[in-house]
C-alpha cells in the first residue's frame, strides 16, 4: 500500500474507527497495567513473609511513610509460609535488616489494602537483596470485616441504620465539614492541652471526674419523672418562643444592641459605688472580724440569758403596779416641778453669785459645826465676846478690813 493510499485509508471512516479502537484498547491496557508503575523501568525486589495475608492482592500499593513507594507483584507460599513479593519503584531504595515491614492496612472501606514499610534503623546494616523479611518483622493486622463480624446480629443492624442516617445526615453539609478540617488543628491542640490537664497528677483529677459523673448518673437514674417533667416544661418553653412564627423573640433580639448598650452604661456607673463599697467593706472588716471572734462569747451569753430572760414576765407583771403609781405621781408632781423650775430660773443669778463662794461658805459652816459643838456644865454653847481693835477705831493708819472680800478671802 502506497502511502497515498494509506493516507486516504485513515481518512476514511474504517480507519478513524480503527484507530479510535486502537486508542482506546491502549489507555485500557496502561489503566489495567497503571499499578504496576512505568513499564520496563527498573525496579526492587523485597519479599516479605506473612503469618496472614489478610485479603492482600497482586497490584496493591506499598508505602513508606503514607506514600506510595511500589506496589505487591506476587503472593505465593515457601515453606509453609505466606511470602508476598514488593516492586519498589525506586531501585535505589533503601532498607535495613531490622526493616519493620510491613504491616496490612485497609486503604478504604471497601476492602483495598496496602503494605506499610518501615525501612528499620541503618546501625544495623542494608538488607541483603536475597533477604526475606520474617514474619516476627510483621506487625499483622486486623480486617475490619473481621472486627464487624464480633458483633451480633442486632448490633450490626444498628450499626448500619446509623451509618445511613450519618451519611444523610451529611448531605449538603461540605462546607461544615471543610471548616472543620480547617479548625482541625487548633481543636487538636486543644484537646492535647485537655489532656494533659486531665493526665496531672497520674490522673487523679480525671478519677476524681468520673467518680462524680457516676454519682451525678446514680442520682439521676432515681429521678427520670423529674427529667422528664423538666424536659416538658423545656419543651413548653421552645414552643412559646416559637410563637407567632418567632417574631416577638427577632423583635427582642433587635432591641437586644440598645439593651446590652443601655446596660453597659448602668454597670459603668456602677464602678464608683462598687469602689466607694469595696473601701467601706475594707473599713468594716476589722469589726466583723472582732465580732466573728466574739462569737462565741456571744453564743455563751444568749444561752445563759434564757433564763433571766424567762423571768422578766413575772418580773414586769410585779412591777406593774408601782409603775402605775410611779406614773401617777410624775403626774401629780408636773405642777411642783414647774413651779420648782421657775425658782431655779430665778435662783440663777444668786446661785452664780454664790457658786464662787462655794468654798467660803463650807469654812464658815465648818467653823460654825465646831463653835456649837461644844457646850459647858452650865449649858452655855455659844459665847460671844466683843473685842475691839484698831481697826474698829478707825485712826489713821490702822489697817482696815475689808467688808466684801473676794472668794476665799473671807477667813
Amino acid at each position: 500500500m502506497t502511502d497515498n493510499a494509506l493516507f486516504s485509508w485513515l481518512r476514511s471512516p474504517l480507519g478513524i474507527g480503527t484507530a479510535v479502537l486502537v486508542l482506546f484498547g491502549g489507555a485500557v491496557v496502561f489503566g489495567l497495567n497503571s499499578t504496576h508503575g512505568m513499564p520496563l523501568a527498573e525496579r526492587r525486589e523485597v519479599l516479605v513473609a506473612f503469618e496472614d495475608l489478610s485479603g492482600l492482592n497482586t497490584g496493591d500499593d506499598v508505602r513508606i511513610a503514607g506514600n506510595r513507594v511500589g506496589y505487591v507483584e506476587d503472593l505465593r507460599l515457601e515453606d509453609g509460609q505466606a511470602v508476598a513479593v514488593l516492586k519498589l519503584d525506586d531501585p535505589d531504595t533503601e532498607l535495613y535488616e531490622n526493616a519493620q515491614a510491613a504491616r496490612i492496612s485497609d486503604r478504604s472501606g471497601l476492602g483495598q489494602k496496602f503494605v506499610t514499610l518501615d525501612p528499620g534503623d541503618p546501625s544495623t546494616g542494608a538488607l541483603r537483596s536475597d533477604a526475606i523479611i520474617p514474619a516476627d518483622q510483621t506487625v499483622k493486622t486486623e480486617d475490619i470485616n473481621e472486627l464487624l463480624d464480633t458483633f451480633d446480629e442486632a448490633t450490626r443492624a444498628e450499626a448500619a441504620t446509623a451509618l445511613q442516617n450519618l451519611g444523610g445526615g451529611m448531605i449538603g453539609h461540605s462546607e461544615d465539614l471543610h471548616a472543620v478540617t480547617r479548625n482541625a488543628p487548633e481543636i487538636l491542640r486543644s484537646t492535647g492541652e485537655v489532656s494533659r490537664a486531665l493526665a496531672a497528677g497520674k490522673g487523679a483529677p480525671l478519677e476524681d471526674l468520673l467518680l462524680s459523673a457516676d454519682r451525678l448518673s446514680g442520682r439521676l437514674a432515681t429521678r427520670d419523672e423529674e427529667l422528664a417533667a423538666l424536659i416538658d416544661e423545656m419543651a413548653v418553653t421552645v414552643d412559646a418562643f416559637a410563637a407567632d412564627d418567632g417574631n416577638q423573640v427577632r423583635a427582642s433580639l433587635d432591641q437586644a444592641p440598645d439593651t446590652l448598650d443601655a446596660a453597659h452604661s448602668a454597670l459603668t456607673g456602677l464602678d464608683t459605688p462598687l469602689a466607694d463599697l469595696a473601701v467601706a467593706m475594707r473599713q468594716v472588716r476589722p469589726g466583723a472580724t472582732a465580732l466573728g471572734r466574739s462569737t462565741p462569747d456571744l453564743r455563751a451569753f444568749l444561752r445563759e440569758a434564757v433564763t433571766p430572760l424567762a423571768k422578766m414576765p413575772d418580773v414586769n407583771k410585779d412591777a406593774e403596779t408601782g409603775v402605775v403609781a410611779l406614773d401617777r405621781l410624775v403626774g401629780d408632781a408636773r405642777p411642783l416641778a414647774q413651779q420648782l423650775l421657775k425658782t431655779a430660773s430665778s435662783a440663777a443669778p444668786l446661785a452664780s453669785v454664790l457658786g464662787d463662794y462655794a468654798e467660803d461658805i463650807a469654812y464658815f459652816h465648818t467653823n460654825a459645826s465646831g463653835a456649837l459643838g461644844r457646850g459647858d456644865s452650865a449649858g452655855h454653847w455659844l459665847r460671844i465676846l466683843l473685842l475691839p481693835g484698831v481697826e474698829s477705831v478707825g485712826l489713821p493708819g490702822a489697817a482696815t478690813r475689808d467688808p466684801y472680800p473676794a472668794p476665799g478671802e473671807t477667813w
